[in-house]
């Protein structure tokens, strides 16, 4: 089965100033919806960290009309669009409870062997159990991210416990977050994240001393381009990357 879908409610816990859901929100409904998308094909977490596997995120491109309302009924649905040596590409798209889409997501995973500590294929009893055993599609192109020439101060962040997923390592939606974070107060209300290509490029551990950094790229008054980073403090190592564009509430 190579599609899959959840319905959900807008939590109070899960909105901003506006009484809409984060981008953080948005993102965990996808994974949520894709981790038992997995559970429902007979390849769920438990059985994957048993043999020492898991699906690590690379990159996420998103992009939304609107964010969902307090108390929203929405309806997420993901798609394994096919597995590539040892790469996953799942689209997800949400939509009101009336099917009036409002954003939709690419993605891409990697199967991962934490014994041998490498990435490894994609077994094709997986694949069948998705529904993709022998398909063609084509995997999906993701743009490259380019590094600003100069960012501002920052904000530091450290990895707390709550960070940490089932991976031993910080969640995915965390670096958004603390991307997000690092963009003025004044912009969050004025207006509202409705793309954003992130790239993942190597884990933060629980203790890290992680630095959120953004610049304000050139925009039209409308639409406002951010480029991001997240390094190691302490190492400089870097941890991710993303361009966000902002559009007027």
């Amino acid at each position: 089965m190579n599609t899959y879908k959840t319905n959900n409610s807008v939590h109070y816990y899960e909105i901003n100033r506006r009484r809409q859901a984060s981008p953080m929100a948005v993102l965990n409904y996808f994974e949520e919806t894709a981790v038992r998308h997995s559970e429902a094909c007979g390849y769920g977490i438990g059985r994957l960290i048993d043999k020492g596997l898991a699906w690590i995120l690379t990159n996420w491109s998103v992009h939304m009309e609107r964010y969902p309302a307090w108390m929203e009924n929405v309806i997420v649905e993901t798609r394994v669009l096919n597995f590539e040596r040892f790469y996953a590409f799942r689209k997800f798209k949400i939509s009101d409870e009336h099917n009036n889409l409002l954003g939709f997501a690419d993605s891409r995973w990697i199967f991962y062997d934490f014994n041998r500590n490498r990435p490894v294929r994609v077994p094709e009893e997986i694949a069948e159990a998705f529904g993709v055993k022998n398909q063609k599609n084509e995997g999906i192109k993701f743009p490259e991210i380019e590094i600003a020439d100069s960012y501002g101060p920052g904000l530091e962040f450290r990895v707390r416990l709550s960070d940490i997923d089932t991976n031993n390592h910080v969640n995915n939606t965390r670096y958004v977050e603390w991307m997000l974070e690092a963009v003025p107060c004044h912009i969050h209300q004025e207006f509202f994240p409705a793309s954003l290509e992130v790239a993942y490029k190597k884990e933060a551990v629980y203790g890290a001393h992680v630095l959120s950094e953004v610049k304000r790229e050139t925009g039209l008054p409308e639409h406002l381009k951010f480029s991001h980073r997240i390094t190691d403090k302490v190492s400089g190592a870097e941890l991710a990357r993303a361009t966000t564009l902002w559009r007027k509430s």
